[in-house]
């Protein structure tokens, strides 16, 4: 019962003040009020509708993990000089979780707190047939995005096993989008050529990387009927292992496990100057100073990828990605041309002397030493030989003393 009277509360505080449209879909008051962290606006009117950072939270979870996909190719990088160029971009299908999240009421006078699930500013609007219920309903514009994207130009240079990527887009004010820029970049180091010629020649295509991804990306908004504009800052990181294999010359399988970050700062200044016929109307005068930070998705991510080489230039990879949530790389627009050739593990083991299975100078050694062995042995048997038949000889200078002996004796018996 008391739990019901909290929610009671709720809605009968709330419907007082509500700025839904005709249609059941969140004012422009409501849905910019989110990103205020004080209720009490600078010119000291209350804001009823401050500080819902969860109503915001979609737009930093699906922007983080766009921004922090793409960063890598292959898991390979060459020893020779690489150019690559395209418009990579990946595609996050809007979900439930997107529309909708939960939010912690607490009464002021009881200090009882309980839960409730509420739209987000991707979420439905009410339903005008029914009783209004208190909660503030998601943006239309919004709501109606089936799917997530954000492309940019990247642009990527490698030698000696390290590549540099840098990534950007900017674009002119349009209407009542003010400002949109991206810069980012990325670094990747593979670790191949240490231990490839090692290998048996089954397992010679396989190379792991280390893979670093940074972005910064700034968006200004300013609606109709206002003066000033919202401006959201994002930061993203990106830190993976990347493991690829290819079965085959033009085809590699990529897998990272890694860890990335996304935040999104809010500032500005907004003024609602609302007029219908030449007069003040809705929100008229009402400031919004946005001022929260708002986290994405922060954690452990995972990715399949597959890359393909088609010709010499053409170099397509689509992938699968999780970060908190599913997404697709469609990085089909991409160009990679290497300009000349590196050397095999079997060309890089012969340089090295390294015979899979053992080092090539140990074994000669090991031969020598077995050759020298052999040799021995019949030097060896040979003094016994020798041996046995000097113990012989004696016994027949015995044969030959023992007949001077006796040819003494007959010399004697004559005399």
């Amino acid at each position: 019962m008391k739990k019901l009277a909290l929610i009671a509360t709720l809605i009968i505080g709330v419907s007082s003040i509500f700025a839904m449209d005709e249609n059941g879909w969140a004012s422009t008051y409501e849905s910019l009020s989110a990103f205020q962290s004080n209720p009490i606006a600078p010119d000291g009117s209350i804001n009823p509708y401050a500080n819902r950072p969860g109503y915001v939270k979609p737009i930093i979870d699906n922007l983080g993990n766009v921004l922090n996909s793409n960063w890598y190719v292959s898991a390979s990088v060459p020893q020779s000089f690489t150019f690559e160029a395209g418009l990579p971009f990946s595609i996050i299908p809007i979900g439930d979780d997107d529309r909708n999240y939960t939010e912690t009421y607490t009464d002021p006078a009881s200090g009882q707190s309980f839960d409730f699930e509420t739209p987000t500013i991707f979420g439905d609007h009410h339903d005008m047939e029914q009783p209004y219920d208190g909660r503030i309903y998601g943006n239309k514009t919004l709501n109606g995005l089936g799917v997530f994207t954000y492309p940019y130009l990247q642009l990527g240079a490698s030698m000696f096993h390290a590549r540099v990527v840098f990534r950007g887009m900017f674009l002119p004010s349009i209407s009542e989008l003010r400002k949109f820029n991206l810069f980012g970049f990325g670094l990747q180091y593979s670790f191949g050529h240490f231990f490839q010629y090692m290998l048996p020649a089954a397992a010679q295509p396989l190379d792991v990387s280390l893979v670093f991804g940074y972005n910064s990306s700034g968006i200004g908004y300013r609606p109709d009927d206002y003066d000033g504009q919202l401006d959201l800052d994002v930061s993203t990181t990106n830190f993976s292992l990347v493991i690829g294999y290819k079965p085959i010359n033009f085809i590699e399988v990529m897998m990272s496990l890694g860890y990335q970050s996304a935040e999104m700062k809010s500032s500005g200044n907004l003024v609602c100057t609302a007029k219908e016929f030449g007069q003040p109307t809705g929100d008229y005068g009402k400031t919004i100073t946005p001022d929260i930070t708002v986290k994405g998705n922060n954690g452990f991510r995972f990715s399949l990828a597959v890359a393909f080489q088609l010709g010499k230039s053409l170099h397509p990879v689509v992938g699968f990605d999780y970060a908190g949530k599913s997404s697709f790389t469609t990085n089909i627009l991409y160009f990679k041309q290497q300009f000349g050739e590196d050397k095999t593990p079997d060309e890089i083991a012969k340089e090295k002397g390294y015979v899979r299975g053992g080092n090539a100078q140990t074994q000669s050694n090991d031969a020598a030493e077995t050759s020298s062995v052999s040799e021995e042995e019949p030097t060896n048997e040979a003094p016994e030989e020798y041996a046995d038949e000097q113990v012989e000889e004696p016994s027949e200078p015995a044969e030959d003393n023992s007949a001077d002996d006796s040819s003494a004796d007959n010399t004697f018996d004559e005399e």
